[in-house]
């Protein structure tokens, strides 16, 4: 008699291996993630850190003493949140106020500020800093010369050799930042009408124009100049007065910002 073949018992319903494969490959994933947000660029914490501590150590009120130093001997602060690891809470710098800032805005302001003290020091190393303002402000680094006396002569667009020596610290100290440099000029509203000068409208331009050109033989990247010019249109002060009159005879040049200000996008730093 024919022995009958024996059914082998089936094997048990293994798709749950699929569920748990997956499970693991998304756990996977997520620790992978959760490693890499939690690296930090150690060189570009260093260089933000240096330049704050650069620009916002330089002094506080009168009599104080820097939050950013201690006194020999004792022991540095315990840093422990994690807001204090990143940059100590700087309100403003130059007026701007840099509370909503990103951290590009922060460090850009702290850099136009670091090249604003370099040019001031350069200046008055060289006794030439009576006739030049400098400020951070909304736009940037704004550097403003008197050009009485100073850059050019009256009704002159030729560039004096104290101009020249003014303008000479201004460009080393600005070759090495990226960011877009504007020249403006600007006169007063006496009227001029020249066959070299027909309006205040092309004297100022072309008074910028030599500062421009001053700016690229001194090493600045002419990619990175633009002039304008504005003749009597923006006068900071009275022209009723001599003394207002000067003040409105000048030449601005502004290391504009590539961050943008903290209200404003980076695109609108770049607007006249």
């Amino acid at each position: 008699m024919a022995k009958r073949k024996q059914r082998h018992e089936e094997h048990p319903d293994e798709r749950w291996l699929i569920t748990y494969a997956d499970v693991l490959t998304l756990m996977y994933v997520l620790f992978m993630v959760l490693f890499s947000i939690s690296v930090v660029n150690t060189a570009k914490f260093e260089v933000l850190k240096e330049s704050l501590t650069d620009a916002f150590n330089s002094g506080l009120a009168s009599g104080g003493a820097s939050v950013l130093t201690t006194s020999p001997g004792s022991p540095s602060p315990v840093v422990d949140t994690p807001t204090s690891q990143i940059a100590p809470e700087v309100p403003s710098v130059g007026g701007v106020n840099l509370t909503d800032a990103s951290p590009g805005q922060i460090l850009e302001s702290a850099q136009l500020k670091a090249a604003g003290e370099a040019i001031e020091k350069r200046l008055k190393e060289a006794g030439l800093a009576d006739n030049v303002k400098l400020e951070v402000n909304e736009r940037g680094l704004g550097v403003r010369l008197e050009t009485d006396g100073v850059l050019f002569d009256p009704g002159q667009a030729v560039l004096r050799a104290e101009g020249a020596r003014v303008l000479a610290p201004i460009a080393a100290s600005l070759r090495g930042l990226p960011n877009p440099i504007r020249v403006e000029g600007h006169t007063d509203d006496t009227p001029i009408a020249t066959a070299q000068f027909p309006s205040n409208w092309d004297l100022s331009a072309i008074r910028a124009s030599a500062v421009v050109r001053t700016l690229i033989a001194a090493g600045v990247p002419d990619s990175r100049l633009q002039g304008a010019a504005y003749g009597d249109t923006r006068p900071i002060a009275d022209n009723d007065s001599a003394d207002g009159r000067s003040r409105n005879r000048r030449v601005e040049i502004y290391v504009l910002r590539l961050q943008g200000a903290p209200d404003q996008s980076p695109a609108a730093s770049l607007g006249g």
